[in-house]
């Protein structure tokens, strides 16, 4: 059989007298335990006929959960029963972890009195249980506990996790408790291991031997007490620890992150011994470290010193070039050089395996005037890497480049024989030139060799061509006109986006190959803006689909490159950041053409904002592309509209009607038309209209007026999710432009035939909220917080009494939170829920709770008595009116018969009725 829950027990221990509450102890057992283990409230009378009882099994359950309950647990632990102790400690549950030490001092406290109890050293008793204990949580508190051994087992078990003030407050205890010899033989006998300090136990054995050793005792604990107060008054230093007069200073190590060693070198055999070490790591040598550097050259010649020691000399002003030179060859990767650079380092590397170190060396090196930048382009391959690596924005670089670009001239044959062989070149750049020329014969009256086109997004890691470009850069404008118009796409790529390009040059590049040439401009997701606007400007179909497909482009540029239309001048036709032409600019047959890569993105994508500006394009393909894609689809009438209006403005009434006609769409099911019947109706009443275009503007302008968008949210804005309004004005808001919710319409609609519960509650939760919506969404919130409840769309939704009549309460953890939260709202009356509330556990719960003086207040106000805005005064009576009512109907059909109690109670967790109709039941049984 279930038992009832614990609030339906506490409720009828709330309305029980004591005689009667006496009496339903022996016969709800189980219940009355469960309700003593709960979090529920407790009636007065009840609590002191738990402690009144022989039966100290309640005490127990008590025990187990009165950290919970305040001053109950202070009362329990004053008892000093050692049946309690075990559970009160926390020592019989996973709770106990939760209980704190003074609360395990109080225990203590109440055992002083009652220390001779055998119950305590029983096997199951707390003091038993604890000598078995080695935990410092638990065992803390135990120094305070009456009986010498076990203070003694805490005091062993707990060093370096007490002070000496512990230490010397659990002696005075323990001469409280036992005298002079008990602390003699307990504490100061234990030796191995100590239980005390060394100058505690001193302090203590002093005391021992004199003639009041509690006053010693309490001296020693005030001046042990002082000096923790004076401690936590110190500043604390950087390292964390607080500085005090007995504090001692330690020369800091420095120069080194792990290790073995404990100093740094102090003598130059020292540091020799140290250039050998190979796992020891200094980040550098400290200073004051004695440099020989004759010595040390010696002996590294004698025995090479380690990659690190070589790497900490290089660092050091003066090292030798020698050793500077070894140590590049060992810590060539480093992002930078940490020391002197030497010319001999370029040789002393193969880089032709090497990807980045010449980026790395040859800035540096080229400033600082190590490395000659006309021996460089001579003597140090492979000759592409070397064009990547150097500065370019040094003027000696430019200056020799430019020498060596001359010997090439304005033929392109030269040119393109430079950019077959600097791929796997293995020579200078001078040699790289000169072979050029010579073998310029074999590629005069050439093409640009396997010409590629743009690549989207541009990764820039071609083997030659940016070398290339290094040198083209270098030549004078009329070569860079005469080579510039035989270079492929990708060159022409490259060059534009890192090589800033003259804008004569570009231009002619422009002119020689087209417009197309452009779209490796539009290659990635951060070209800025400006450049974007620029490209735009050029009306190509190439360079707008790569602005398209590769680039952030705003809406109206979007919806410019999908429309065909020419860029018009801004200052005559201004949009959102940019200008676009209007309508009568561009003439149909004027329109620029999709490519075939534009429109493949399009079919491919689920990306809504590529896809929503095919709605403004008039393309027959592209609207059939939108309707047809799985994953994007248009969600408000206003755009379904316009994509009907650009198609007749665009094609005429015949694609409107093929469209209405079609029926496949790649992506849908076949049978059913994408569009909405609505906006199919209205398409077809405008081709049978004498000026269909005109119907469908008029019809466009309403659907996406404030009243449409109002209709909009009623049918789209709530659902289970929640967060259904917030999608349905960002759909709006995407699809139509921004706009302000439409409050007036919607209150309007309101009071018209009332909102969806879900929508006004997302309503409420909006800025500008109408008060009478906000009031409105606190009643359907609570509806809508009722598991029962099912809100229907179009109907008005039920007042709380009525839900109280129709629906059962639904219960969780043996109340009902909902029947509390409408009461708190003044919704219903105690009156209503006696009468109305089902099942009657629930309402039985609620009264009882209440009864108790906890249902009038909400957990943000735990302390006021005033629910909705009603004074202290009338709620008051309302409790005292609802009590008089339960009592009176308890007396009629209940009296003071103990078995009618219990029957009620064991009837509730399966009674579906009424509170009345319960208690009319169990009286009539008994009966």
């Amino acid at each position: 059989m279930q038992l009832a829950d614990p609030p339906v027990t506490s409720a009828a221990y709330a309305l029980a007298d004591r005689a009667l509450t006496r009496a339903l102890l022996t016969r709800l057992p189980e219940e009355t335990a469960a309700l003593l283990g709960s979090d529920e409230p407790l009636p007065p009378v009840l609590v002191d006929e738990v402690f009144d009882t022989t039966d100290p099994e309640f005490r127990r359950v008590l025990a187990g959960a009165a950290t919970r309950r305040g001053a109950l647990y202070d009362r329990l632990a004053a008892l000093g029963d050692p049946d309690l102790a075990v559970a009160l400690y926390g020592l019989t549950s996973w709770t106990g972890r939760l209980r704190t030490a003074e609360e395990r001092a109080k225990v203590w406290q109440g055992a002083a009195a009652t220390a001779d109890a055998p119950g305590w050293r029983d096997p199951d008793g707390l003091v038993a249980k604890l000598l078995e204990d080695d935990r410092a949580p638990t065992l803390l508190p135990a120094l305070h506990s009456p009986f010498p051994d076990l203070v003694r087992h805490a005091l062993v078990k707990t060093v370096g996790d007490r002070t000496a003030e512990d230490e010397l407050r659990a002696c005075r205890n323990v001469l409280a408790h036992g005298g002079v010899e008990t602390l003699r033989s307990t504490v100061l006998a234990q030796t191995e291991p100590p239980a005390l300090c060394r100058q505690v136990a001193e302090q203590v054995r002093l005391a021992c031997a004199s003639a009041d050793p509690a006053a010693l005792l309490d001296e020693a604990i005030r001046v042990a007490q002082e000096a923790r107060h004076a401690a936590a008054e110190q500043p604390v230093t950087g390292s964390g620890a607080r500085q005090g007069a007995a504090d001692t200073a330690f020369p800091p190590v420095t120069g080194h992150t792990s290790g073995h060693r404990e100093h740094a070198p102090a003598t130059l055999h020292e540091l020799i011994e140290l250039m050998y070490d190979t796992e020891w790591h200094y980040t550098s040598l400290p200073e004051g470290t004695p440099l020989d550097w004759h010595a040390l050259l010696a002996a590294h010649r004698e025995k090479r010193f380690s990659s690190e020691g070589l790497r900490l000399l290089w660092q050091q002003e003066g090292c030798p070039e020698e050793l500077a030179v070894e140590a590049f060859v060992w810590h060539r990767g480093l992002s930078e050089p940490v020391g002197a650079l030497h010319w001999p380092m370029l040789s002393a590397v193969d880089f032709s395996a090497e990807e980045e170190t010449l980026r790395d060396v040859l800035p540096p090196g080229i400033a600082s005037g190590a490395f000659p930048v006309p021996r460089v382009l001579g003597e140090v391959r492979p000759a592409r890497k070397v064009l990547d690596g150097l500065p370019h924005d040094d003027g000696r670089v430019r200056s020799a480049l430019a020498a060596q670009v001359a010997r090439l001239g304005a033929d392109f044959a030269p040119w393109r024989a430079l950019y077959t062989l600097l791929p796997r070149f293995s020579g200078t750049v001078s040699e790289a030139v000169d072979a050029a020329l010579d073998a310029a014969s074999r590629h005069r009256g050439k093409g640009w060799p396997k010409p590629v086109g743009p690549e989207f997004p541009p990764r820039g890691n071609s083997l030659g061509r940016t070398a290339w470009l290094h040198l083209f850069d270098r030549a004078d404008p009329a070569t860079q006109r005469a080579v510039g118009a035989e270079m492929d796409a990708r060159t022409i790529q490259y060059l534009l986006l890192w090589h800033d390009p003259a804008p004569e040059l570009r231009d002619h590049l422009v002119q020689t190959h087209g417009a197309a040439v452009l779209a490796g401009l539009a290659g990635q997701w951060t070209t800025p803006a400006d450049v974007i606007e620029e490209l735009i400007r050029y009306d190509d179909p190439e360079v707008n689909a790569a602005l398209f497909l590769y680039t952030n482009l705003t809406a109206a540029q979007r919806r410019h490159v999908l429309s065909g239309r020419h860029w018009a001048d801004p200052d005559t036709t201004p949009t959102e950041g940019a200008g676009a032409a209007s309508e009568e600019a561009t003439p149909q047959d004027d329109r620029l053409p999709l490519t075939a890569a534009l429109v493949n993105g399009l079919k491919e994508s689920a990306r809504r904002n590529w896809l929503l500006p095919a709605c403004d394009s008039g393309d027959p393909l592209l609207c059939r592309v939108l309707l047809g894609s799985p994953r994007v689809k248009v969600h408000t009438d206003a755009q379904y509209l316009l994509m009907l209006i650009r198609l007749w403005e665009r094609h005429g009434p015949g694609e409107v009607r093929a469209l209405l006609d079609e029926t496949r769409f790649p992506g849908r099911k076949p049978g059913r038309h994408p569009l909405p019947r609505d906006i199919v109706k209205t398409a077809g009443r405008a081709l049978e209209a004498a000026d269909g275009l005109t119907l469908l503007r008029t019809a466009q302008a309403e659907a996406a007026s404030p009243a449409g968008q109002a209709a909009f949210l009623q049918a789209n804005g709530y659902g289970p999710g929640g967060d259904e309004l917030t999608r349905a004005l960002d759909l709006w808001a995407e699809e139509n432009g921004p706009a302000p919710v439409p409050w007036d319409l919607l209150l309007a609609a309101h009071r018209t035939g009332p909102l969806h519960d879900r929508l006004l509650v997302g309503l409420a939760g909006l800025a500008e909220c109408p008060p009478e919506i906000t009031r409105d969404a606190r009643e359907a919130k609570l509806r809508l917080s009722h598991r029962h409840y099912t809100p229907r769309r179009g109907s008005r939704p039920p007042t709380v009494p009525e839900m109280l009549k129709k629906l059962p309460l639904p219960m969780h953890g043996g109340k009902c939170p909902w029947l509390s939260d409408v009461y708190r709202a003044g919704l219903v009356g105690f009156a209503e829920v006696l009468r109305d509330a089902s099942p009657a556990r629930a309402c039985t719960a609620f009264l009882g709770t209440a009864f108790l003086g906890t249902a009038l207040t909400g957990p943000e106000d735990e302390t006021a008595r005033t629910v909705d805005g009603r004074a202290d005064a009338t709620v008051a009576a309302e409790l005292r009116e609802a009590r008089t009512t339960v009592t009176d109907l308890v007396r009629t059909h209940l009296g003071d018969d103990v078995e009618a109690w219990a029957l009620a109670v064991r009837l509730m967790p399966d009674f579906e009725g009424t509170l009345p109709e319960l208690l009319a039941s169990a009286g009539a049984i008994v009966s």
